[in-house]
């Protein structure tokens, strides 16, 4: 596949499989690096119930910058955090945008019978803005915890074991997934000479999402009687990666404790 739609795909693929295979900052001397698994994975999913609760854009700010100063002192790489967290709030972005419309306000712009307002701009922006500041604190475990530590944590924490099976089989699986995006997409760009149009483009991407979905299931029914063959009925069981909680364990868990109280003060208490 050539053109416009066979570039997309490839910029994509190549974006996302680095999102799943880039884990050289979890062993980086860091201060998240350095924090035990069990501490990390509560108090930054802490941090993002706290931005999922605000309901201003000025306090979602402010965990902005509790994000990038995490970041910071994690030896994080600014850029490769926005890399990987930037996808999920420009969809969302592009879902709630019609909102700029529907929501009722002062008129900011008029143009074919349709008023933009500032309630339905406020809306999308702070939408926006709270998906992708969740979005980077959930990167932050990610980047500087490895997978296999993360699922210990789940699994130390009591987390029921069909979601810890969930998480780990989806993780794994998703190396697959964009691999055999992949090398479909180069499969056609082999067989496709000179350049084609876009509407040749969206015809090949149509063809391709139907082999794509034939070969991920049969790909999906092949991982898991590889699974079941090698005792994959039982639950995972990775190794423990638990550390001795210091102070810097405890200053992250009062920082995510603050950060949920003041965020439920702020929309229901004042």
């Amino acid at each position: 596949m050539t053109g416009v739609v066979g570039r997309s795909v490839e910029s994509i693929t190549g974006a996302l499989r680095s999102v799943f295979t880039a884990e050289q900052v979890a062993s980086s001397d860091g201060f998240l690096q350095r924090r035990d698994p069990r501490v990390s994975l509560c108090s930054v999913a802490g941090l993002a119930l706290a931005v999922m609760i605000t309901r201003t854009v000025a306090v979602s700010l402010c965990f902005g910058v509790v994000t990038v100063l995490l970041a910071r002192l994690s030896a994080v790489p600014l850029r490769q955090l926005l890399a990987r967290s930037a996808v999920v709030p420009l969809v969302s972005a592009g879902i709630v945008v019609p909102q700029a419309v529907l929501l009722p306000g002062d008129a900011l712009v008029r143009a074919f019978g349709f008023a933009v307002t500032d309630a339905g701009v406020a809306y999308v922006v702070l939408f926006t803005l709270r998906v992708g500041v969740g979005v980077a604190l959930l990167s932050l475990i990610v980047m500087t915890t490895p997978f296999s530590s993360v699922v210990a944590a789940m699994r130390e924490l009591r987390v029921p074991v069909a979601l810890v099976w969930v998480v780990a089989v989806t993780y794994r699986y998703l190396f697959l997934f964009f691999d055999e995006l992949q090398r479909l997409v180069l499969a056609r760009n082999s067989r496709t000479t000179g350049q084609s149009s876009l509407r040749d483009g969206w015809r090949d991407a149509k063809r391709l999402v139907g082999t794509f979905l034939l070969r991920t299931l049969d790909r999906g029914e092949r991982v898991g009687r590889g699974m079941r063959a090698r005792g994959g009925s039982r639950p995972p069981s990775p190794y423990s990666r638990s550390r001795d909680v210091d102070g810097g364990d405890y200053a992250l868990v009062a920082l995510a404790v603050v950060a949920v109280t003041g965020s439920g003060v702020i929309r229901w208490g004042l």
